[in-house]
């Protein structure tokens, strides 16, 4: 069955690993030093598939490059100028089939920016594999106006609670802009439910503006037959397809 594996998590930076029965690795953003992916791999690069990107912030990108360089396929649809909403990818030699969506409020803004204000485009990834069937990841946008049908699992950055907002307005402001609560969260995995769905992982939360008790707590009330977690790094957790029988 598939494993995921968080490398990192946060505003340092991202990274999470899924890896199949037989080794097939998918990165999953990659803002780390690529020496620390690859420790995260065991040093097993040969078995990488691809690398998946969200966008361009280097907490998020930071080795992208790099890997790219190094031969692996990259799926960074950000590159693309055009601000497709959605695109598809098939990976050589893989079971991994994806998709990105655009991250774009409904009248086609993207919903995460730059420190300047201006938007950044950013893209989440539906990705589907016979070990765990289907699986949404997706963080720092503000909304996801996206419906799925059947996801298994969800690995969603949730930045912070309103509650816990600290600092100026325009300190607040940025948190908001281009970040999801832990409200938007809930409704959003509500919205996307069904008997299908076994594990929500929240990853990226604010250090100062979030609570991963409480967000745990209020997640488990929005889908109460659900695993729920928080990723943290070295954090590894089994996926299984619920399609499959388990024995």
């Amino acid at each position: 069955s598939m494993r995921l594996k968080t490398v990192a998590t946060g505003s340092s930076g991202n990274c999470h690993l899924l890896i199949a029965g037989n080794g097939e690795t998918l990165i999953l953003d990659c803002g780390v030093p690529i020496k620390e992916i690859k420790k995260g791999l065991g040093w097993n690069i040969k078995k990488v598939v691809g690398v998946l990107c969200t966008h361009r912030h280097l907490d998020h990108s930071k080795s992208a490059v790099e890997l790219y360089n190094t031969g692996f396929y990259a799926v960074a649809p950000y590159l693309i100028a055009s601000g497709s909403e959605k695109l598809s990818y098939k990976l050589k030699k893989s079971r991994f089939d994806i998709s990105a969506f655009a991250l774009k409020t409904a009248d086609g803004k993207w919903t995460h920016t730059n420190g300047d204000g201006s938007e950044c485009p950013c893209y989440g990834f539906w990705i589907q594999h016979p070990e765990m069937g289907t699986m949404i990841y997706a963080t720092d946008t503000e909304l996801i106006k996206w419906r799925f049908k059947d996801v298994n699992h969800i690995l969603l950055g949730v930045n912070y609670d309103p509650e816990l907002l600290s600092g100026d307005d325009a300190k607040k402001n940025h948190v908001v802009r281009g970040h999801m609560s832990i409200d938007t969260a809930c409704d959003f995995v509500k919205a996307n439910a069904s008997d299908q769905l076994q594990n929500v992982i929240m990853c990226h939360l604010s250090k100062e503006n979030a609570d991963a008790g409480k967000f745990i707590e209020k997640m488990k009330k929005a889908v109460p037959n659900v695993n729920v977690c928080v990723a943290e790094p070295g954090m590894e957790l089994e996926l299984r397809n619920p399609g499959e029988c388990p024995f």
